[in-house]
């Protein structure tokens, strides 16, 4: 039995409302900032090529707790500074 198949082949079945499910490989900008000394705000930002698909927002007691969360290493070389002038850019 066919377990995958084209959009021609089932096409005519999503118009008549059928559910389908397909895979594709998102990726994640996760953004970390402590604005004060109680939380840090963790945005996850999805993107599928240039495209936003999806933007969560969640705040952490602490690094360690984001470091748990998302199973990283502390030393791991991961992290990147954020362009001033970029990120306001980005949310105008």
């Amino acid at each position: 039995m066919k377990q995958v198949f084209n959009y021609q082949e089932i096409g005519t079945l999503i118009d008549k409302g059928k559910q389908v499910v397909f895979t594709c490989y998102p990726q994640a900008r996760v953004t970390a900032i402590q604005r004060n000394s109680d939380t840090v705000t963790v945005t996850l930002n999805l993107s599928i090529q240039e495209t936003c698909v999806g933007m969560v927002t969640n705040e952490y007691t602490s690094m360690l707790a984001i470091f748990d969360a998302f199973d990283i290493e502390d030393l791991a070389e991961i992290w990147e500074l954020v362009d001033e002038e970029e990120e306001s850019f980005r949310h105008a």
